[in-house]
């Protein structure tokens, strides 16, 4: 983990000198694992993984959180 003076610093400012707007790229990669069970790599410089499933009653197992579970906890962020 690196130490506190290792770590930019925020920025808060509204736009970098020079600009008047900001964008970001995000990379995802999707591996289909069978039997409604989907595995992502998310990220660009660091990847997250993130598995999602489905109940029996549509063809899952229920082993991982169901899309739109994401979808209404990232709703909450």
């Amino acid at each position: 983990m690196p130490q506190d003076s290792e770590r930019p610093e925020p920025n808060f400012d509204p736009f970098p000198p020079g600009q008047n707007r900001r964008s970001t790229v995000t990379e995802v990669d999707v591996e289909d694992l069978g039997n409604m069970l989907r595995r992502a790599f998310v990220g660009t410089n660091v990847k997250f993984t993130i598995d999602c499933d489905e109940p029996p009653t549509i063809g899952g197992n229920s082993t991982a959180p169901a899309p739109l579970h994401y979808f209404a906890a990232s709703i909450a962020f």
